[in-house]
């Protein structure tokens, strides 16, 4: 065998060495990375981003992951992994996130990227700074629906409920001091010590031995808005020797065929409701005369309402604190509603008990011929104190309130559409007022709103004080609103209306019609609003048509009247369903005696002109009373029997007026309660508007009731979804002196176009802050009834927030339908347009 030349083989030798390593290189895949900055600054509960760069070699393929070591507890990176499926170098952002517990110090950590054996890091110093950062969540309430808020005329308004939590005002206590020799020999002593705290007399009230006083050192201004730091101070006082009971001042809120023209539009005195036609041949108010006090926002004294004018007596300005009076000065004779948010409830409340009737103008009152006491103790923003509260009740009732003029109209029927927390077990002041009143000359009837919060109603005072009449609210199916308190404590119900509908199909929403101020136009006015606030004066107006007749009933006589002549409620009726806003499942028993029914109590009153007897009859109420349907539709409508005067018997019901090719059935039918009429439209049926029939018989009575059904050869198309962008995250920081430092706030624009989305204000200065959202929908750069608006506020109702926070979510709302705080809205547009004038500070998507 021959041999190769030396040369050669080395030649060859080399190639085959450098083949194996090129095949060893071309087999070892990897990869590198790259990170900047290698500082990075953070605060805690904030985020910044960071810069990798990853290099593929070798072909790499497969996921990275990444992972901070040497780090602080409560940091996340996101994303926290890659994948590799080109050649091609990844530029990725990462976002490094703290949490508001974080530690804020100086870390060296490093960026871990792992995919099997292979690991790479780089370095990063980290500095976690003390960051005063607000974040949280910003979203739509369910009520708001797709399309825009708008607000016909005349306006909807929405039942005001009380916050979850009690409120109080700070700093003020409601003391019941001893006495030994009886309480007009009580001398309320200037200051009162309990420990290390100073309080001092605000003033006496109309209670015997009890004053309101108030912190002159002791607790921090923060600690005093605070209602928890409050009730604790409360049992300290009420321990004291000389003390028979204390609690914080807590704070409540504002919840015959006449020829008046509107009187069509209230749905809630026809013969399906209260029948007050027939009442008021039996008695509407005019054969004496009776003094019903409204305790409320007060009326219209200085302003000239045909409709309030004439039935107005003197009335009484009672708040003690200017500037929740809004009218610059503290209590006088001067009762007139100032406006601004209490969207002249009180005004309302009156018109619905007596407002001028068969006059040839505006809407009708219950009684024709009661007077009305406005007695204000409710401001501006539509809240008032217990203290000033219980001294308009005792005021109202002809009791004398240091400081205040006798009143000369002593009231036989008070009506206080207002309400809050805590349970009047915990206010025996509110209790002791009561009893006082009660006990008066004229046997005064009070009746008071269960309130607007779809809860139980024992838990609000004062529903839930003994000797008053509570009322529960009904809306046009007499179903409860579904916003209505219940339970227990519910004497009866009355309508209160439901603007989120329009089951009678007038184009109008079925809230409860009655007269207003209108501060556009400077003129009076009617708005349809709803509430618990709406039901009781309707309860108040007939109590004064019983008093008509019969002067010497009292409370007791009348509440045994009421309950003994009252529609009960079926379990169905009581729970609202079916109704999107219902979350509760209730028995009869939970709406009191039932639906008020004014014939009967009248009848059962005695007195005054025999009047004629109710006779049985029935009616048939529609819920929807329209439709809109294409061809090929179907629908179902609620056929409600509507009883009076003790019909009992079985309704057979049939359709007529029908085109061609729509049919109906009833089930069941006949019926002695309701019915279901299933409609379906046929194809081919030419569109327009057809006026069906539902007839009812029993014996020899036949009652119609006409259903509207509009065809259209096309469904309209869908409004627009309801979004959060445009939203403006504010916010304001508050000073000590609850005034807002405008170079301190600040504000985001939201430009996600979804119903939720997460926000941040970030670089907050040290303080507190109101964090405010608000979504100008009608685009006219002022907050107005046709906006969203949201206020963040805590499960204990305190308002203000401290950074860093995070998990501050909160939900915009129709204007109409927020609660409030005691920021009103006009500070709040004052406060948000000087903020906007100065610009953003920055998009957050």
């Amino acid at each position: 065998m021959s041999k190769k030349p030396i040369a050669t083989s080395l030649f060859l030798g080399l190639l085959t060495l450098l083949g194996a390593c090129q095949s060893t290189s071309q087999q070892t895949s990897s990869f590198e990375i790259n990170l900047e900055p290698s500082e990075l600054q953070v605060g805690t509960g904030d985020s910044a981003s960071l810069r990798l760069t990853l290099t593929p070699i070798g072909g790499f393929r497969g996921t990275v992951t990444l992972q901070l070591e040497n780090g602080p507890t409560g940091v996340s990176l996101t994303p926290s992994s890659l994948n590799v499926t080109t050649n091609d170098p990844i530029v990725q952002s990462l976002t490094l996130s703290t949490t508001a517990q974080t530690p804020a110090n100086t870390y060296n950590a490093s960026l871990k990227a792992t995919s099997g054996d292979i690991v790479r890091s780089r370095s990063l110093r980290l500095v976690v700074e003390g960051s005063r950062n607000i974040s949280g969540t910003v979203s739509l309430d369910p009520s708001i629906q797709s399309g825009a808020f708008l607000i016909p005329h005349p306006t909807r308004t929405e039942p005001r409920s009380t916050p979850s939590e009690p409120q109080a005002v700070p700093g003020e206590l409601v003391v019941k001091l001893r006495s030994k020799d009886g309480p007009s020999a009580q001398t309320l002593p200037r200051t009162l010590q309990a420990g290390a705290v100073s309080l001092s007399l605000v003033r006496p009230m109309g209670l015997p031995g009890a004053g309101v006083y108030r912190v002159d050192e002791g607790l921090s201004l923060q600690a005093l808005a605070r209602v928890e730091n409050m009730e604790a101070l409360a049992r300290a006082v009420a321990s004291l020797p000389e003390a028979e009971y204390a609690h914080p001042n807590y704070i409540l809120w504002a919840l015959k065929t006449p020829d008046d023209p509107l009187y069509s539009y209230q749905w809630h005195y026809d013969r399906q409701h209260l029948n007050l036609p027939q009442a008021w041949d039996i008695e509407d108010g005019t054969s004496r005369q009776v003094v019903v006090a409204v305790i409320d926002t007060g009326g219209l004294s200085r302003k000239y309402h045909p409709d309030l004018t004439p039935v107005q007596l003197p009335g009484y300005d009672l708040i003690s604190d200017p500037l929740q009076a809004g009218d610059g000065d503290g209590r006088d004779p001067d009762a007139e509603d100032e406006g601004y948010e209490s969207r002249y409830h009180g005004a309302h409340v009156a018109g619905t008990i007596a407002a001028a009737t068969n006059n040839s103008l505006g809407v009708a009152g219950v009684s024709w011929g009661a007077k009305i006491v406005h007695v204000r103790v409710l401001g501006i923003n539509g809240s008032g104190s217990i203290a000033d509260v219980l001294d308009g009740l005792l005021w109202a009732a002809g009791i004398d309130v240091p400081g205040v003029s006798r009143n000369p109209n002593p009231a036989q029927v008070i009506n206080m559409s207002l309400g809050g927390k805590p349970s009047c077990t915990q206010v025996p002041s509110y209790q002791q007022a009561i009893n006082q009143v009660n006990a008066q000359p004229q046997k005064p009837v009070i009746v008071v709103a269960a309130g607007n919060d779809q809860d139980n109603a024992s838990n609000y005072t004062p529903a839930s004080c003994q000797g008053v009449i509570t009322v529960g609210a009904t809306e046009f199916r007499n179903y409860r609103g579904f916003y209505s308190n219940y339970g227990p404590r519910i004497d009866v119900m009355a309508p209160g209306g439901d603007v989120t509908q329009d089951q009678n199909g007038d184009r109008y929403p079925d809230g409860v019609l009655s007269t207003v101020w209108d501060e556009q136009s400077d003129q009076p006015s009617v708005d349809f609003l709803n509430g618990t606030s709406m039901a009781s004066p309707h309860v108040a107006g007939v109590v004064a048509l019983l008093k008509a007749r019969n002067p010497n009933l009292g409370y007791a006589e009348i509440l045994n009247i009421l309950r003994s002549t009252a529609r009960p409620l079926s379990d169905q009726a009581c729970t609202g369903a079916p109704h999107p806003r219902v979350t509760v499942s209730l028995r009869g028993s939970d709406c009191g005696a039932g639906l008020v029914d004014p014939v009967r109590a009248l009848q059962a009153a005695g007195g005054g002109g025999s009047g004629p007897g109710p006779t049985p009859d029935f009616s048939l109420q529609l819920s929807p009373a329209s439709l809109t349907l294409t061809p090929g539709q179907n629908a179902q409508v609620n056929v409600a029997v509507v009883a009076s005067g003790g019909f009992g018997g079985a309704v057979n019901l049939s359709l007529s007026g029908a085109p061609a090719g729509v049919t109906g059935g009833f089930n069941p039918n006949p019926t002695t309660s309701s019915s279901t009429l299933s409609l379906s439209v046929g194809q081919g049926i030419a569109p327009g508007n057809y006026t069906l029939s539902i007839r009812g018989s029993s014996g020899g009575l036949t009652r119609e009731a006409s259903l509207t059904l509009s065809i259209t050869s096309q469904p309209p198309p869908p409004p627009p979804p309801a979004t959060i962008a445009g939203t403006r995250v504010f916010g304001l920081y508050i000073d000590r002196d609850g005034n807002l430092d405008e170079n301190k706030s600040t504000y985001i624009t939201i430009t996600r176009d979804e119903r939720r989305a997460p926000y941040t204000l970030r670089g907050l200065a040290p303080g507190t802050y109101l964090v405010v959202g608000w979504r100008d929908v009608n685009q006219n750069q002022e907050v107005d009834d046709a906006d969203y608006l949201g206020i963040y506020v805590d499960s204990r109702g305190n308002y203000l927030v401290e950074p860093p926070r995070s998990g501050i979510d909160f939900a915009l709302q129709s204007v109409a339908s927020l609660e409030r705080t005691f920021f009103t809205t006009d500070r709040l547009r004052s406060w948000l347009n000087g903020l906007l004038s100065r610009g953003s500070a920055g998009n957050q998507p």
